[in-house]
């Protein structure tokens, strides 16, 4: 019995010592971090790779060379065509809407048209100084529709603010006084009917110096077939254009589309008498011009302020 026990504290001491022996040499190869780091060159393919020096770099042909920030033939050639087109004069009209000043709904689809229309509005009318604020929010420009008498007075009637060519010089200053205060933002005036008033150059005299005196210009609405307009304009010094065409005689869709083409087809054929259109704001009238304005812009054709086309803001001979 006491030689079993011997043998088993023997047995036992031997595992201990064979145990610890075991856990010691896995201690001793137990695995070390790994270093990761840039994987090594291939010596092969190193040795394999051409040197390139700087001046072989820059000496590589075009077509490996890097084409940083080059231009291409193509954008050349149109960067040169832009600057022709840049360089040709434009072929411009001016389109006049009269009659402005009773209904602003007209007024707004006309702002819908993304063109130069020039607005002219009659004095002292229901809506007259909301239409002028709302084009002049919408950076148009703004004439004063100066009504005078027409030749069919009294079955005519030219409506509020008239001048009439029965009243002393007083009388039609401080009747256009009236019609140009009713009337903010205004560039210049053009004339509303007038047939027999236009035709008076002492009383046009007297309108046209005040104009003059208010940095205005006119435009001659061309409802007189002997208008004095151009020699009252010259001898005050007012600056003067005149209505080339008239859009709508006829309220005729058709007709009013074509007589704007073929004024697009006109327009910088006559560098003497710029091409300014009158029309009215009727809903044949607005559609044609929303229609005929895509037509303006394919033949380079600009609708401008009709300020931009009364060249000689002092005529000749003023004093």
């Amino acid at each position: 019995m006491k030689l079993f026990k011997r043998l088993f504290t023997g047995l036992l001491i031997l595992l201990i010592v064979v145990s610890i022996a075991a856990l010691i040499y896995i201690m001793q190869w137990k695995e070390r971090p790994v270093d990761v780091g840039p994987p090594e060159r291939d010596a092969k393919q190193e040795r394999l790779r051409p040197a390139i020096s700087p001046k072989a770099e820059r000496d590589r042909p075009p077509s490996v060379m890097p084409q940083v920030g080059k231009t291409s033939p193509g954008r050349e050639r149109d960067k040169a065509l832009l600057a022709k087109v840049e360089k040709m004069p434009l072929r411009r009209v001016a389109i006049i809407i009269d009659d402005i000043g009773n209904d602003l709904g007209p007024v707004r689809e006309l702002l819908k048209i993304d063109t130069g229309i020039t607005f002219a509005i009659l004095p002292l009318c229901g809506h007259t100084r909301d239409a002028a604020d709302l084009i002049y929010r919408a950076h148009r420009e703004i004439l004063l529709h100066l009504p005078m008498e027409p030749a069919s007075y009294p079955r005519e009637k030219p409506g509020n603010g008239a001048l009439f060519t029965d009243m002393n010089a007083g009388e039609l200053l401080s009747q256009l006084d009236k019609d140009l205060a009713s009337v903010p933002h205004i560039s210049g005036v053009n004339n509303h009917m007038g047939s027999k008033f236009m035709g008076d150059e002492e009383k046009l005299k007297i309108i046209f110096g005040r104009l003059r005196k208010e940095n205005l210009f006119f435009i001659d609405s061309r409802t007189a077939a002997d208008s004095k307009a151009a020699v009252a304009s010259e001898k005050v010094g007012l600056p003067l254009a005149s209505r080339r065409i008239f859009l709508d005689n006829s309220r005729n869709y058709k007709e009013i589309y074509k007589i704007l083409i073929e004024a697009a087809e006109n327009a910088g054929s006559d560098d003497v008498t710029p091409i300014i259109i009158i029309g009215h704001p009727y809903p044949e009238t607005i559609r044609a011009i929303k229609d005929a304005s895509s037509i303006f812009q394919a033949k380079g054709v600009v609708v401008v302020p009709v300020s931009k086309l009364v060249k000689d803001r002092i005529p000749r001979g003023s004093s």
